[in-house]
């Protein structure tokens, strides 16, 4: 691929541009430790992230509040619990950090003419959150500066590894040319989302998508470490 014709890159957000995926795991901890505080860390992960992968229908996070109240009997609606959550996470998401070097990226190809649009399973709210309250964000490299298009969960009907959001935002920018995009995801259903949008993947690696590394390899166009090595590829 020649990377001097690019006219757009597609970032996904959590995993790839912030360390959010740690943070996610925290917060079900946390949210876990109300109806059952004996829970290890390790077995609930586990078991939302099963429920997580067999989620077919609806919102995730309303699914999984709706499991926790009928596991643990609790007299709070699924509603209610996932209020919960949702406060955590805009506690959490004001503390976000960047990935290292994520700001050099973007502003390189922004100096370079380059279109750029986020595209997340994040909601809007929690975008809003990056943008206007969370002051590392802000300083360092403000989204609503920098990205031309922000799609959201919101935004589509269908979550990754659907296609949608990927072809949303081409319709968007109306790239007929599929060769002068490129997408940066972290994880295996983003990498799979933006390959049946036919588009070129680049995978960075974030250590919470380890179990299904030789899948991402396999799968993208190309692998790099870091914001470092993207940052080399991008200028060959």
């Amino acid at each position: 691929m020649d990377f001097k014709n690019l006219e757009l890159v597609i970032f996904d957000l959590d995993g790839t541009l912030i360390d959010s995926n740690g943070v996610s795991n925290d917060l079900d901890i946390k949210l876990v430790h109300l109806f059952d505080k004996n829970k290890s860390p390790e077995e609930i992960i586990e078991e939302r992230d099963n429920l997580f992968k067999n989620n077919k229908n609806g919102d995730i996070y309303l699914n999984y509040s709706e499991y926790l109240k009928e596991k643990y009997k609790s007299n709070l609606s699924k509603e209610e619990i996932l209020q919960i959550r949702r406060d955590y996470s805009k506690e959490l998401s004001k503390n976000i950090k960047l990935k290292p070097d994520v700001d050099v990226v973007i502003k390189y190809l922004k100096n370079n003419n380059i279109k750029l649009a986020l595209a997340t399973v994040s909601r809007r709210e929690t975008i809003n959150i990056y943008v206007n309250e969370n002051e590392y964000i802000k300083n360092k490299c403000n989204f609503q500066e920098y990205f031309d298009f922000i799609i959201t969960k919101d935004d589509v009907k269908l979550k990754k590894p659907n296609p949608e959001v990927y072809n949303k935002i081409i319709e968007k920018f109306k790239i007929k040319d599929l060769s002068k995009c490129i997408v940066i995801e972290d994880s295996l259903i983003g990498v799979i989302a933006a390959k049946r949008a036919n588009l070129n993947v680049i995978a960075i690696y974030d250590k919470y998508s380890d179990k299904n590394r030789d899948k991402i390899n396999e799968l993208a166009d190309y692998n790099v470490a870091n914001f470092k090595e993207l940052l080399k590829l991008l200028k060959k």
